[in-house]
């Protein structure tokens, strides 16, 4: 009987919810991304054609039709996003320079686990990427492989957005 009660709290615990922690606010990651620029809000919403057009270009699973999107008055764009890691959502946020490079990422929320899309050696490895070119060296992590490839794929996504359709929109 002694056994059946030590069991009891294993399970409990291993069924108890994992639970993310806020790393940074969009506010803060704004400001380090863009520092004294004015960020205004201008989420895109893709047509059911563009989303597909999307998939179909990157090879990867367009999940959500609406982007979150913020224009810079400095030039270039702020974007948040959300990808799956390996046991909860990652958010996280992209600036994105006014030539459509990457200026930077921000982890805004995530697991403590995924400590290696925090450090900024793993983050700097796609600035100045655009898109088309392809994922940057070194990227997958022993133990967080899933969270560092969907990151990765999200921010290609990110930039295929910005170049397929709001980049033509915006010089419009």
């Amino acid at each position: 009987m002694r056994y059946q009660f030590l069991l009891v709290p294993a399970a409990i615990i291993a069924a108890a919810p994992v639970q993310a922690d806020e790393m940074m606010s969009v506010e803060k990651a704004q400001a380090l991304l863009f520092p004294g620029a004015t960020l205004t809000p201008a989420d895109y919403l893709m047509s059911e054609a563009e989303v597909d057009r999307l998939s179909e270009a990157t090879g990867i699973t367009v999940y959500r039709a609406k982007v979150r999107a913020w224009r810079a008055s400095t030039g270039g764009w702020f974007f948040v996003d959300q990808v799956l890691g390996r046991d909860d959502r990652v958010t996280y946020a992209l600036a994105i320079d006014d030539k459509g490079a990457v200026k930077g990422i921000e982890v805004l929320v995530g697991l403590p686990q995924y400590g290696a899309i925090m450090r900024k050696d793993w983050q700097s490895r796609f600035k100045g990427r655009v898109h088309g070119e392809p994922q940057p060296e070194g990227l997958v992590v022993s133990g967080q492989t899933l969270t560092c490839v969907h990151v990765a794929d999200g921010v290609s996504r990110l930039l295929a957005t910005y170049d397929m359709f709001i980049a033509p929109k915006a010089k419009g």
